[in-house]
């Protein structure tokens, strides 16, 4: 889907970078992944997902063996040298075992990007929506519903799953401007440079 960057810019209060390519991923054993391309207009959001069923497998080993070739495999399709790869953050789980699941997915896509030399980023699913400035208030247990619901409004686009709704944030947010490294940096928050044309009297 085609939008305008001007429009973009408007609808978060931020500056895209032009004639650039992130890959923002949502990533988990469902990964949700999208590709924001951007000339000097406009911004082309290409997105998808990726699931990986293992459920049947029995052996849990061989169950996380097969999910990972699977995954890396995917990724690494989707993972180019000049493009700015986003990976979400893990968020801490009280399941240890899935924090550890997350952790192995989001390591073989920052291998994979590292490989190739592409640029790669860090963010939490609330860290990238930070920066964006989506309100992250949400009712109690349906704040991946509301977030997809602010985005689709904020874009004027209407995309149902949730998981490619939070890969469209992390990738927008790789093609933020910086001011001196700062994926947050944004443009409300710019603050003028005054010069003090005051000369100071020196105390003696």
């Amino acid at each position: 889907m085609k939008l305008k960057i001007k429009d973009v810019e408007n609808a978060f209060g931020i500056e895209i970078r032009q004639s650039t390519i992130s890959l923002g991923l949502d990533t988990a054993t469902k990964t949700g992944y999208c590709i924001a391309t951007t000339t000097k207009k406009t911004i082309d959001l290409s997105v998808g997902f990726i699931n990986v069923d293992v459920k049947e497998i029995k052996d849990k080993d061989l169950r996380n063996e097969l999910r990972y070739e699977e995954i890396y495999r995917k990724f690494k399709s989707l993972i180019q040298p000049k493009y700015i790869v986003v990976i979400e953050n893990v968020y801490h789980s009280f399941n240890a075992q899935t924090t550890i699941l997350l952790s192995r997915i989001g390591a073989i896509a920052w291998t994979l990007a590292r490989t190739v030399k592409a640029k790669t980023i860090w963010k939490t699913a609330s860290q990238a929506r930070k920066a964006l400035g989506i309100n992250q208030k949400c009712p109690r247990g349906k704040s991946k519903e509301v977030i997809t619901d602010r985005v689709n409004t904020l874009l004027n686009i209407s995309i149902t799953n949730n998981d490619e709704i939070d890969a469209i944030v992390l990738a927008i947010t790789g093609l933020i401007k910086m001011e001196d490294n700062d994926v947050s940096y944004r443009k409300t928050k710019m603050r003028p440079h005054r010069r003090n044309n005051k000369t100071k009297k020196r105390r003696r």
